[in-house]
């Protein structure tokens, strides 16, 4: 009689659970994702992380991925089309870093090589997060050209920041 009871309650605390996770992802949806994208004819952007948990002061790496995905050839050009930024929000969704702000870009305005239909350009930023609260954070890639009058922002990235 006790183990059918004890079956009886473990089975609705499984499905309990399993309906409370459910219900809390479509609120706030879980993203353990490494990559995230966005599209805008002609470019994809694509970031990507090594991972989503870092210790206080570990440098976040940020590669960012920029494809031609049109029919053309295209070209960029330095200080006009900013390449690669992105933006760190807190758990809150505030903003809490950008790198463009940190970094900007010289004055210079000369072209970049051009990108083949199907090539891309790819750079890894770093974002030192030494000076910020522990918690959850979300990270997205933001392309911006004025050459090509568009700006793109991906999907966010949730990571983590523990205690060293």
């Amino acid at each position: 009689m006790m183990s059918a009871i004890l079956k009886n309650v473990y089975s609705r605390t499984v499905i309990m659970t399993a309906l409370i996770f459910v219900a809390l992802n479509a609120f706030l949806p879980l993203n353990f994702s490494l990559q995230a994208e966005a599209t805008k004819y002609p470019f994809k952007l694509v970031i990507t992380l090594e991972k989503t948990v870092f210790k206080l002061g570990e440098p976040v790496y940020v590669t960012c991925i920029l494809t031609n995905i049109g029919e053309e050839n295209v070209t960029l050009y330095q200080t006009a089309d900013r390449m690669f930024d992105f933006l760190i929000r807190d758990k809150n969704f505030i903003h809490v870093y950008r790198y463009a702000f940190d970094y900007g870009w010289i004055g210079l305005y000369f072209p970049f090589p051009p990108i083949e239909p199907g090539g891309n350009w790819t750079e890894t930023r770093i974002w030192d997060q030494t000076y910020v609260p522990l918690g959850t954070y979300y990270v997205s890639g933001i392309f911006y050209s004025p050459t090509y009058g568009l700006t793109i922002e991906t999907s966010a990235i949730r990571i983590t920041i523990l205690g060293g």
